[in-house]
């Protein structure tokens, strides 16, 4: 049987969260069996944007602290490192703005960039996952407007670099085929633990730029599958809802079944939010599958860009896996023979910038 911790939180005060932390691994076996004296640790969190940490978009740095001095405490070395959208190209604005260049300052740990790769099945995994002895996955709870959640097992995806990531995006925009390729990913570099943000979730339009909501919980487990089984139920839906987390399943890396999940700490009963709000691009699925397919042909979604925000970083533009954004000083398009409706470019804004256009039919099915 999986087991999962869910330990209270009340916001990102230093010393609540270093406890809160302790006490979620603690229930999930404590420190001791995931890291031993003298071991090297990835922690990887999800740095998505070059954003400071009240905005909710990557995972609080006092969360990432808790676990550096939790995996120093035990003798190991950590080191904090990810590789963001756009290719990293901003990777070092992202670590001052998020908090987290400060944060390991102050605890002496070293931040590294995900460049150099090594090739497993064809895919370019980061060689630090290789080369140190324990992975801590450390995701934010927020919604995602492909994969409707990108939670514990989505944060995995981060390990892989360079142009790959939206390469796939190009090969698979449908959720269904791109949840296999995040299965597969999570396959090949399964975390040895993995310790979640659930201070402040988002909600919405994520995993940019959505509405922040306060949920008031760490959460941990070894298995990613039944964590993120738990935040589906948390968001008002069932955990075979994400395909992600389906897929997952399927292929036997992890349970989803919560009545085959052990809860430790709080009841899980007690976070699940009935409004939730999901992404604009999840309104198909409030449609009843006899009619889905029907229907589904004539929802449309697609992102566009308020040049009164835009500030012509061009970051939008070298994430677009089809090449399909121009920007310019007096110009900024998107040309939708090409778009293939990933968001990645609504992604990595750190602007807000990329909003999303729906079609007289979608505003009524959605409200």
């Amino acid at each position: 049987m999986t087991k999962v911790s869910l330990v209270r939180c009340a916001d990102y005060n230093t010393d609540r969260v270093v406890e809160a932390v302790k006490r979620s691994v603690d229930l999930v076996g404590g420190i001791e069996s995931y890291v031993k004296p003298g071991m090297k640790v990835l922690l990887k969190p999800n740095l998505l944007s070059a954003r400071p940490p009240e905005d909710g978009v990557d995972t609080h740095p006092e969360v990432v602290r808790a676990l550096v001095r939790l995996v120093k405490a035990s003798g190991a070395t950590p080191i904090i490192g990810d590789s963001p959208g756009g290719y990293g190209k901003n990777i070092d604005e992202i670590f001052d703005k998020s908090g987290m260049r400060n944060m390991a300052r102050q605890e002496g740990v070293e931040l590294v960039k995900f460049i150099n790769s090594k090739s497993v099945n064809g895919v370019p995994i980061s060689r630090y996952v290789f080369e140190c002895d324990c992975i801590i996955s450390i995701p934010k709870f927020k919604t995602h407007g492909i994969t409707v959640l990108t939670g514990a097992i989505k944060n995995t995806y981060g390990m892989v670099v360079g142009l790959y990531k939206a390469e796939r995006h190009s090969i698979a925009p449908r959720e269904k085929d791109f949840a296999r390729i995040i299965a597969k990913i999570y396959s090949m570099v399964t975390p040895n633990l993995s310790v979640l943000d659930g201070i402040v979730a988002m909600e919405g339009d994520g995993p940019n730029v959505g509405s922040l909501r306060k949920m008031g919980f760490v959460m941990a487990g070894h298995d990613a599958v039944g964590m993120d089984a738990c935040l589906a139920k948390m968001m008002g839906l069932e955990p075979l809802d994400i395909l992600v987390t389906k897929e997952s399943y399927e292929k036997g890396l992890g349970e989803a079944d919560l009545s085959r999940i052990e809860i430790a700490g709080e009841r899980l009963e007690d976070f699940i939010v009935k409004d939730f709000k999901l992404p604009q691009t999840t309104a198909l699925k409030l449609i009843p599958r006899s009619i889905a397919k029907g229907v589904g042909a004539f929802i449309r979604f697609k992102p566009y860009i308020d040049k009164s925000v835009c500030a012509r970083c061009n970051l939008c533009k070298l994430s677009c896996p089809v090449s399909a954004i121009e920007i310019e000083k007096n110009r900024c398009k998107i040309d939708y023979k090409r778009c293939v409706r990933c968001l990645c470019c609504q992604e990595v804004c750190p602007y807000k910038a990329i909003k999303i256009k729906r079609n007289i039919l979608t505003k009524m099915v959605w409200g």
